[in-house]
């Protein structure tokens, strides 16, 4: 496996096993080891190798797959729906209300504690976030990953659950804008509501609780949603 790297807002990425851009082919790539309790749930549906329930077995990883790709190319279908226009006018009032916020062009420089947005361009979607050190958490957005059961929120949740800002890749990442303050997390929740839902992937944080999850789909046809017969594969935990 190729390992690529590349030099992205002044600091090295790398990346063999799921690459530096988003692609479908390297999502949700199979882990049978479970990051999740056992649920009753799951093990009536046959999910685990034993009464443990540490591991799941392959027939379940691979339909498991195949629901978490719908939500994928759902997913992929409401972001391509966005107006580019519309997702750039939210950014600038956003920028225009928080005056403190200033480009980031060097990583390097933004050790410090503060508040940060990553813009996605071709996806049209941002993610707002605060932290001890800016360098340091955005690094670990663009080096981790979500853990396979945990790619759904809630599990099975096709048309409710939000990509998380963990899913996309470093270069994904077209923009950053950060603002310098010891105060962190006091203000996250303001941040994320001067921004439309359409356009953030915060799953949770700030105030923001699954309440607002089902807003994924946006513009997407529920007709789409009806052909993909995700309706039917919905559960809650």
């Amino acid at each position: 496996m190729e390992m690529e790297k590349a030099i992205h807002f002044g600091v090295r990425v790398q990346s063999a096993k799921y690459g530096l851009r988003l692609t479908r082919e390297k999502y949700a790539i199979i882990n049978q080891r479970a990051s999740l309790p056992k649920f009753k749930s799951l093990e009536a549906r046959g999910a685990y190798t034993d009464v443990t329930g540490r591991f799941y077995t392959r027939e379940w990883c691979e339909s498991y797959r195949e629901v978490i790709l719908q939500n994928f190319d759902l997913s992929m279908e409401h972001f391509s729906k966005i107006d580019a226009e519309e997702f750039n006018d939210a950014i600038e009032r956003f920028l225009k209300k928080n005056k403190k916020f200033e480009k980031v062009i060097d990583l390097k420089e933004w050790n410090g504690p503060g508040y940060y947005l990553m813009v996605l361009d071709d996806y049209k979607q941002a993610y707002l976030g605060t932290a001890q050190s800016i360098r340091r958490r955005i690094q670990q957005h663009w080096a981790a990953t979500k853990e396979f059961d945990r790619l759904l929120f809630p599990m099975y949740a096709v048309e409710k659950s939000i990509m998380s800002i963990d899913v996309f890749r470093a270069l994904d990442t077209t923009r950053i804008y950060a603002y310098r303050t010891g105060r962190t997390y006091i203000s996250e929740n303001r941040f994320i509501k001067d921004f439309p839902p359409d356009f953030l992937c915060n799953r949770i944080g700030g105030g923001l609780g699954d309440k607002n999850a089902p807003r994924i789909l946006g513009s997407v046809d529920r007709a789409l949603a009806e052909r993909e017969n995700v309706r039917n594969m919905s559960h809650n935990e």
